[in-house]
């Protein structure tokens, strides 16, 4: 039994005709007819008494009928639910993004898309690997990540490069690092390095290698208060990121080292979301080549 042949017996059985309903299904007569003898085949019982032109409802029949405008009711509801879904899904535009400058103006980039498109931008913050993972397997629609090797070997993925994120150094104020004009990474003195904010895995390793170090994460600003004032090591923070001033400490640049890092936004490029491509002109003109942090 199959749905369109319900729905050709009510057809029938709401006209009376098989003339006029195969008009209304735009189909052949004949085709009608074979599939309602498979129909009444099928169920072992006639469905349809015939009086000339005119063709009624059977006792069984009448039974059938309410069974089977049941049925294809509840399969057009179904139908509906889920073409309701993908109509939300399809406006609902996923962004992951890695921890970076690229969170302070994700709130920007969302109040701004979202008052001018009929779309909804739903964030999450993950880790580079776990954001490649999810673009690839379309659990994200955009991706905010590092611009890695890695990335471009994927010719699936289109890369749009956004800004560099570079970092500064926070050091105890007697300690002679200070009186150092531009100090590169290996001359941090093997101190202890308290990083304000999460960095990339290839930056730690870098870090940890060229200052002969130990890293440690850290979360407030009044702990790297604590450890500056007291001399425990040096705190590290993206520039987007900057302490505030205090006697007991000073502040260097580290645009000069190595330790920096681009972020890109990347899209599945099979992607075909509507308002997709409207979101990522926003992000090119929001984000990109962004060089001055407020």
């Amino acid at each position: 039994m199959e749905l369109k042949q319900l729905k050709y017996f009510v057809e029938v059985a709401k006209r009376e005709h098989l003339s006029e309903a195969a008009l209304e299904l735009n189909i052949a007569q004949s085709a009608i007819s074979r599939q309602i003898s498979q129909l009444e085949e099928e169920l072992n019982t006639k469905l349809f008494r015939r009086d000339g032109r005119n063709i009624y409802l059977t006792d069984a029949g009448q039974r059938f009928m309410t069974q089977a405008t049941k049925i294809i009711e509840q399969a057009e509801q179904t139908l509906e639910m889920f073409r309701h879904e993908q109509e939300a899904e399809a406006k609902r535009i996923k962004i992951g993004y890695v921890e970076s400058y690229v969170a302070q103006l994700l709130t920007l980039l969302i109040q701004k898309f979202e008052k001018d498109h009929a779309a909804t931008l739903l964030p999450m913050m993950q880790e580079n690997e776990t954001l490649l993972k999810s673009i690839l397997n379309r659990d994200l629609d955009v991706a905010f990540t590092d611009l890695t090797s890695q990335l471009k070997k994927h010719n699936e993925i289109e890369i749009i490069p956004l800004f560099e994120d570079n970092y500064q150094l926070y050091v105890p104020k007697q300690d002679p690092l200070t009186a150092t004009v531009n100090p590169p990474l290996n001359q941090l003195n093997a101190q202890p390095l308290f990083l304000m904010s999460d960095l990339p895995q290839h930056l730690i390793h870098q870090l940890e290698a060229s200052a002969r170090c130990t890293t440690y994460r850290i979360s407030t600003e009044r702990l790297a208060h604590y450890l500056l004032k007291h001399n425990r090591g040096y705190v590290i923070s993206p520039q987007y990121m900057s302490l505030s001033e205090g006697e007991h400490w000073v502040r260097i640049n580290l645009s000069h080292t190595e330790l920096k890092r681009t972020l890109c936004a990347i899209v599945r490029k099979d992607n075909h979301k509507p308002e997709l491509t409207d979101l990522m002109n926003e992000i090119t003109t929001l984000l990109s080549h962004t060089s001055v942090y407020h």
